[in-house]
């Protein structure tokens, strides 16, 4: 009996870029057993998997499982393979899936095989169709079978042999193929679910991890939908997978470890292990937190590459040159207490654990993300009964042995625990009870009266449960820290019973930390950063084979100067992006200068015809008429402009303030996005004697396209004018740091004065005029030092020296484009 439809499944095990990768797991089933899985949804007479004779035996199991029947043929003559099962079959209709494709949109095989069958219904033949448009790896293919057959027999072409469809496609003037735009319900042709490369399996455990896993204990599940599917590659938790590097380093402890894979089961992030980690308690550490939720799908090997670019984030105590310049290149490189003379790499640098006088300042130094123990103790002990030395499993400066020695002589009567990695090592020791690594060990510390241990986090956490806590110092600057937040300390050298003596005889001995009992979550920390924005020079574009220095760090934000043109930018924000709507010129107006946009219209005016009067003036008598405001808000330079003879036009992104340029002051204006506007379409106007930005210009994050657009619709000659905050004013000259804190989040370039005409000299406009604006005596030094008022000598002197030195915090800028 001849069948009408199957359903055929090619998958071979020999890949050369991912082996085996049809049998690789996710959510605890195959890569094949989704794709089996999702196949048996479309309506078929029979099922099958095409395989080699090599992989035959280890699938068959996997395809009974599916319900598929198993065929095995040739490896490399896949057309063969295929062809020899049409044969066996005598099936008509063919629907091709390949293995590697975890997430076929079944709905849409489904749809493409009724759209081939009415094809042929109205045209009488059709040997091949497919939707086009759909992510990259959730298709098939509709084949006719004779036509392949037939194919086959007049094809030698070894790259038609090798695949199936080409044998159809590549030769149309024998065979009518059909490539139909998908409907729009699956068309997303910029995403991808295939799986071929190691990076792509990655994405495909993201999927998994976002939409959840099938019920195990069941042999079928019902597989994803399209929706679910574009729901879940559309998300920031795919679009921005997050991985951790940790050190796992021989010397360099496990708290580093610690907080990755902790973090990793909370943002369902991968965790970096290379094949040579020399750390020891690798294995240990990893088992505990797979009991607590970590999958092991989760600790990768090899880094994805840029198909599925990931967020970096490092906790490695220091990176190397090597490392700092390949986890640039990544989407956001976040670092933990980072302490390498590479910060510059690094897009925002996290500070949790205190550093000690460090050279560079992070973004952010909090240390509410030290995980505080819950069990602490109600007093402080003037007894020392138990005492715990910890100094890291590895203790590789041999501090552990001369620790306990001087301990148990001075405390004789104490109960001393030392945690080892090597019990063996130790097994000779009298006195002492040797452990091995304690497993949650930050609220089981509470039980000692005395922690003995090295600087990082036991000794915070020991501190914060309301323990005594020595200090063994392995360097200089380890003594300089405990100094610095008031533990006892024994300096680097020799550790004896003296020394242990005049410990315990401090009266640091119990630290009172000034430091923040508030307790933040690190993984929703890392969360947030996440999906924070990098950003390149707004101007030339580009990320720089060596990062632009950094220029200032601050919370949600990060500035560099760029190498090529010099200008000050934003290069990472974690802030919310701002809407220009209405309650941007009212409450958020409001909020900054006390009165809306429309309250403070008269006095914008003012600024205004100011500026429009120097435009005209610069203009040199040529007549200027037409002028556009780009970012006009309410329209106040439009007003000016017609009170000044111009023809006032406008275009603004909001649509409320436009309408209300149209319809209260009836001038001309559209609502467009800056550089997206067609003046010509909207005006009837190609060039333009005069363009401003008042305010404007550093609201754009690529400043290349639209001072190109400026250049483009300007007459030569005519005048291009903007004000923006100033980068040489005295908040940003006596403190840089807080002027870019408050600088606001939507303000992507700072311009400098003395380095505008190497910018705009690129597009093709000469500087003719810098006005300073907005002297603020009060923001010198001097003036806050003094507090003199407005009425003294000293404030009027001080202000007329920042008139004269150009001081402002704000600047007008007045180009001209050259002829």
């Amino acid at each position: 009996m001849k069948n009408k439809r199957a359903v055929i499944v090619q998958c071979r095990l020999s890949s050369t870029r991912l082996p085996g990768k049809a049998l690789k797991v996710l959510g605890g089933k195959t890569v094949l057993s989704w794709v089996l899985n999702s196949m048996k949804k479309v309506d078929a007479d029979r099922y099958f998997v095409a395989t080699d004779f090599e992989s035959y035996d280890t699938l068959a199991p996997i395809c009974k499982e599916n319900g598929f029947e198993c065929f095995a043929g040739e490896l490399d003559d896949v057309l063969k393979r295929f062809c020899d099962l049409i044969k066996k079959i005598k099936v008509s209709t063919i629907i091709r899936a390949t293995a590697d494709n975890p997430f076929l949109f079944y709905e849409a095989a489904q749809a493409s095989l009724e759209e081939f069958e009415q094809h042929r219904k109205q045209k009488k033949s059709c040997a091949y169709l497919t939707f086009t448009g759909l992510p990259h790896g959730s298709g098939v293919e509709i084949i006719d079978a004779a036509s392949l057959l037939e194919a086959a027999e007049q094809t030698d072409n070894p790259y038609d042999h090798e695949h199936v469809g080409p044998a159809l496609y590549n030769h149309k003037e024998n065979f009518t193929c059909e490539f139909v735009k998908a409907p729009s319900r699956f068309y997303n042709p910029e995403l991808r679910t295939t799986i071929d490369t190691y990076s792509d399996y990655l994405r495909a455990v993201s999927i998994v991890n976002y939409l959840g896993a099938p019920n195990q204990s069941r042999k079928k599940w019902t597989p994803y939908t399209t929706e679910q599917i574009l729901d879940a590659c559309k998300s920031e938790f795919v679009q921005n997978p997050i991985v951790y590097v940790p050190s796992v380093t021989k010397g360099q402890g496990t708290g580093h470890l610690h907080r990755c894979l902790a973090s990793a089961i909370a943002t369902k992030g991968f965790v970096y292990i290379p094949k040579d980690s020399t750390l020891t308690e690798i294995d240990q550490l990893v088992n505990e937190y797979l009991q607590k939720g970590l999958d092991k799908n989760q600790l990768i090997d090899e880094l994805p590459d840029q198909t599925f670019e990931p967020v970096i984030v490092t906790d490695c105590f220091k990176m190397s040159e090597k490392e700092a310049k390949a986890f640039y290149k990544c989407k956001k490189l976040i670092s933990i207490d980072e302490g390498s003379d590479y910060t510059q790499n690094c897009d925002y640098l996290l500070d949790i654990i205190p550093s000690y006088d460090c050279e560079r300042l992070p973004n952010t130094f909090d240390t509410s993300y030290i995980e505080k123990p819950v069990n602490k103790r109600n007093t402080k002990s003037l007894n020392i009964d138990k005492v715990l030395v910890c100094i890291g499993g590895e203790d590789p400066a041999g501090l552990t042995v001369p620790a306990v020695r001087s301990l148990a002589k001075v405390l004789p009567g104490a109960q001393i625990t030392a945690i080892v990695s090597n019990l063996e090592k130790y097994r000779d020791m009298i006195q002492i009870n040797f452990i091995g690594p304690v497993k949650n060990l930050r609220e089981k510390i509470h039980e000692y009266d005395l922690v003995v241990t090295h600087y990082g986090l036991t000794a915070f956490e020991a501190a914060f449960a309301g323990c005594a806590v020595i200090m063994l110092a392995t360097t200089k600057l380890h003594e300089k820290l405990a100094q610095k937040y008031d533990f006892a300390c024994i300096p680097q050298g020799k550790i004896d019973s003296v020394k242990m003596q005049q410990a315990l005889e401090s009266p640091k001995l119990h630290p009172s930390l000034e430091l923040s009992l508030e307790q933040k979550s690190l993984s929703d920390c890392i969360k947030k950063l996440s999906l924070g924005t990098r950003l390149l020079c707004p101007v030339c574009r580009t990320l720089p084979a060596n990062p632009d220095p950094i220029i200032s760090r601050n919370a949600g934000r990060t500035y560099r100067r760029c190498r090529s043109c010099g200008i000050v930018y934003m290069s990472f924000s974690a802030e919310e992006e701002k809407e220009y709507k209405k309650s941007y010129f009212f409450e958020d107006y409001k909020k900054q200068y006390g009165k809306t946009y429309q309250e403070d219209f008269d006095s914008i005016k003012k600024q205004c015809v100011r500026r429009i009067q120097n435009i005209k003036l610069l203009e040199q008598g040529q007549g200027s008429r037409n002028y556009l405001d780009i970012g006009c808000a309410y329209g106040p330079s439009l007003a000016a402009a017609q009170e000044n003879d111009l023809n006032p036009f406008g275009t603004d992104i909001s649509e409320d303030a436009v309408q209300y340029v149209k319809n209260e002051l009836h001038f001309p204006a559209c609502c467009s996005a800056f550089p997206d506007m067609d003046s010509e379409k909207e005006f009837g106007i190609s060039k333009f004697d005069s363009i401003s930005m008042w305010y404007v210009i550093e609201h754009f994050k690529d400043l290349d396209s639209v001072l190109s657009k400026v250049s483009s619709i300007i007459r030569d000659g005519g005048i291009f004018a903007f004000a923006t905050p100033s980068g040489e004013g005295v908040s940003a000259k006596s403190n840089p740091d807080n002027f870019y804190k408050i600088s606001p989040t939507d303000h992507f370039s700072i311009w400098e004065p003395h380095r505008a005409q190497k910018i705009l000299g690129r597009y093709g406009f000469e500087v003719v005029k810098i006005v300073s604006t907005g002297h603020h005596p009060e923001r010198f030094p001097s003036i806050k030092d003094s507090n003199s008022d407005k009425d003294s000598m000293k404030w009027k002197l001080v202000d007329k020296y920042s008139r004269l030195m150009q001081l402002g915090d704000t600047v007008e800028i007045y180009c001209r484009k050259r002829k």
